[in-house]
This record gives structure tokens, sequence and C-alpha cells, in this order.
């Protein structure tokens, strides 16, 4: 008995509607043999999900699913990919390609196609029929600067999934650049595409369009879970290797000492807010135990508990390391906020003991310390 033969699927993200239209355009013209599987999730707060199946002959399927809530994990398990197993079962079409809802963050997607996140479709029938082939981001490249640099919430451009979605679109865009195998970036000036290859997987940012570019290029990028979870991890955070040009620059802040809880709130606004970009870890002296996830984008900074040290799977000694990239602004500020922040050699000689069971005002992100830290 021969196997049937696995639907390759690439997915497509964006925040700009006519990059992410471009792309599928770009493929039902040049691969008729493919099948394009867009979802819209509209209706904010109701939970609605519009799913529009299409391919060279024209549209095959217009429907609108309501959800549980409207969220794309919500997507991925209820619509996504049953409709994705249920087509990959009629051997019709040689590859799929998916347009997600915009400002969708990859990872729900990728896990799902993976067979990682079970639901309506069954992990056995996703890993026996699908096959993850790679994630496309298309961005306007004449405004994706000012997309991850700037402010804007999501709400503000009617991008929001739900009435509780305050993400702002840099954050958005920023996390949707490192978990991308190929960058559409058309349009982009010199500096843009410094900003882009700062930020992304090294080697996936492209200025050409989709239609420069072709279908088989887009539909046949082959995506590298590990690579790309680790990219996406803030615990692994490390520079892109890119070069610093054309007023884009990173820095690689590095240190094992621990931050001072006070100081470190203190310099917030020095080391996350404006036009910075940034990601990594850090631990204090009254959690010792504790990696501290550090995510900021778009005027936004997320801050959390990744767990104990010795439990997050990846070779990393207990340390802090924020990578930090800017355009135009003034590194050393940056700088001296993080050299600041650290501990230093008089305090560390007092011991960390003296930390135990004391407030560190993180309490909102990280929880209650666990008196019972040990250094």
């Amino acid at each position: 008995m021969v196997a049937a033969s696995r639907l390759p699927v690439t997915a497509v993200t964006a925040v700009d509607a006519a990059s992410r239209d471009a792309a599928v355009l770009s493929v039902q013209l040049d691969a008729p043999d493919a099948v394009v599987v867009r979802h819209d999730l509209t209706g904010a707060g109701q939970g609605l999900l519009r799913r529009v199946v299409s391919d060279g002959t024209g549209v095959l399927e217009d429907v609108v699913v309501p959800l549980e809530h409207a969220c794309l994990s919500c997507a991925v398990r209820e619509d996504l990919l049953p409709a994705l197993v249920r087509l990959a079962e009629l051997d019709r079409w040689s590859a799929a390609l998916l347009a997600l809802p915009l400002a969708s963050e990859p990872v729900p997607a990728v896990r799902g196609l993976l067979g990682l996140l079970g639901g309506a479709a069954s992990e056995r029938a996703v890993r026996e029929r699908l096959d993850l082939a790679g994630v496309v981001l298309a961005v306007d490249g004449t405004t994706a600067a000012g997309d991850l640099l700037g402010d804007d919430l999501l709400g503000e451009r009617d991008l929001e999934h739900g009435d509780d979605d305050a993400r702002s679109v840099g954050e958005v865009l920023a996390r949707q650049l490192r978990g991308a195998d190929l960058v559409l970036a058309p349009g982009a000036d010199a500096r843009t595409l410094a900003l882009l290859q700062h930020l992304a997987l090294p080697g996936t940012v492209d200025a050409r369009a989709a239609s420069d570019l072709g279908a088989p290029h887009l539909l046949r990028h082959r995506h590298d879970p590990r690579t790309s979870r680790l990219w996406d991890d803030p615990r692994a955070a490390a520079p892109s290797g890119a070069p610093d040009a054309h007023g884009v620059w990173t820095l690689d802040l590095h240190d094992w000492r621990p931050a001072h809880p006070e100081r470190l709130r203190g310099n917030l606004e020095a080391l996350a807010g404006g036009r910075l970009v940034g990601r990594g870890r850090f631990w204090l002296p009254t959690r010792p135990a504790v990696v501290g996830a550090w995510d900021g984008a778009g005027g936004q900074l997320s801050v959390g508990d990744a767990g104990p040290w010795g439990a997050t799977g990846l070779e990393v000694e207990r340390s802090t390391r924020l990578v930090v990239t800017g355009v135009e602004e003034d590194p050393a500020p940056v700088l001296a906020a993080f050299q600041d922040s650290l501990l230093t050699d008089a305090e560390l000689a007092r011991g960390l003991g003296r930390w135990a069971g004391r407030s560190d005002g993180f309490e909102p992100w990280l929880g209650e310390a666990a008196v019972d830290e040990v250094a």
C-alpha cells in the first residue's frame, strides 16, 4: 500500500493587507496547481472567522465560521487544521498557501502544522497529510521601519484580534520577523533593509516582490523548527551578525551579573522605550533561579518568567543578556543604562543572601519570589 503524499503548506504573515494580498495573488497567477486558504478574523470580539479557499479555477469556498474566541490559536485548532487536512485528502493540488489573518504571530500556525497543537484535526492526521514548507512574511518596504519603531497600536489600524488585544504594530512585526523563513520587503531602502537584516533570521530578507521571485521560490522554502524556535526564544537572544550600517546598530549587552531591581525599573525607558527593538534574558538577586524574559518593540516591553535556569532546554549559563537594535539614535545612553542596572562589585561583595525575601517591584510581571530561593 502506497502512503498518501503530504501537502506542503506555506504560511504567509503580514500586518499590511496589500502586502499579503500581493503575495497571494502572485502564487495564484504563477501556480494554478496550488490551493490558497485565506483566513481573516472578523467581527472583533465576536469570534468570527472568514475562510476563503481558491485555486486557478476560482473561489471554491467562502464561509464564515464562529469561534470560541477571536484568537489565532482557536482559528488554527478549530478550523485551519481540519480544513487543510480535508483539502490534502482530495489530492488535487501540489502545494497550499495559507494566508494568515493580518497581525498574526506565526507560532500557533507553525505548531499546528508540525502536529504539535491538537484539536478537531488529530495530530496524527496533521502529521500524515500536511508538511510545513515554510513561513513567509510580506511587508511594505516603504513603511516597515516606521511600523517596527513606531508606537501605533493594532487597534488604531483596526487590526486587533479582539477587544482586549493591546499589542502594538511594532511588537507584532518584530515577532513575525523572527518566525519567518523568507521576508519579502519590496520598496525598502538601504536603511530599512539593514534594520530588517538586524532583526530577522540571517539570510532571509529579500527586497524583491513576490511576483519577481515566482511561486516556486515562495512555496518551496524549508522551515527549520529548531533554528526558528531558538531565534524566537529571548533566552537564546543573540545578534544576527548583520553589520551596523545606514544608521542601524545593534548592541549585544552581556554580563554575568544580576540586575539591581530598582535601578533596572528606573532604566526601562532608556533600555526599551522609544525607537528601539530588544530581546533577551536577565536575572535578579531576589529570584536567582528564575530566567527573566525580555521582549520589546513598538514602544511596548514584555517581561515574563521563562522558568528556572536548569530547565530551559538550552545550554545557557545564568547571565544577563539584552540584544538592542536602534536606528539613528545614540547607542551610548542604552549602554550606560545597562551598565547602571547591574549590581556593582561592592553590592555583590555583600552577598546575594541579603536579597532573599525582599520585594523587588517585579511581582506584577514575574509573580511572587520564592522565599527559599538560593543563589
